[in-house]
């Protein structure tokens, strides 16, 4: 994987749309690198995780939110395993069209 230093930078709304049309593809996943927050105490953490192999997918019959869901971000993991992060705490995305190369999520 590429280093932070060799990171563009792209906007949030067109992460989010690559990451979507990319996961229509039978062989197409993305990596993404986001800040885990508890949403139980409202606490994000400081530690970047990084999971990869990752696809985007809707939310599941047995999700229920306490937050708007557009300011969810889910996805299942290299393992197939749903997960969700709030948005706004993504920081870095790659994608296969460019070789995984790291960009940095702009959202303001």
């Amino acid at each position: 994987m590429k280093t932070i230093e060799d990171s563009t930078t792209i906007s949030g709304p067109i992460a989010m749309q690559w990451a979507k049309e990319i996961s229509k593809l039978p062989d197409g996943h993305f990596t993404v690198a986001f800040f885990p927050c508890s949403r139980n105490r409202g606490i994000a953490s400081d530690k970047l995780t990084v999971k990869e192999g990752c696809k985007w997918r809707t939310q599941l019959p047995q999700e229920k939110f306490s937050v708007d869901s557009e300011n969810l971000f889910l996805f299942t993991d290299g393992n197939g395993e749903p997960r969700m992060c709030y948005k706004i705490l993504i920081r870095y995305m790659a994608f296969p069209n460019d070789g995984y190369k790291l960009h940095k999520i702009n959202w303001l």
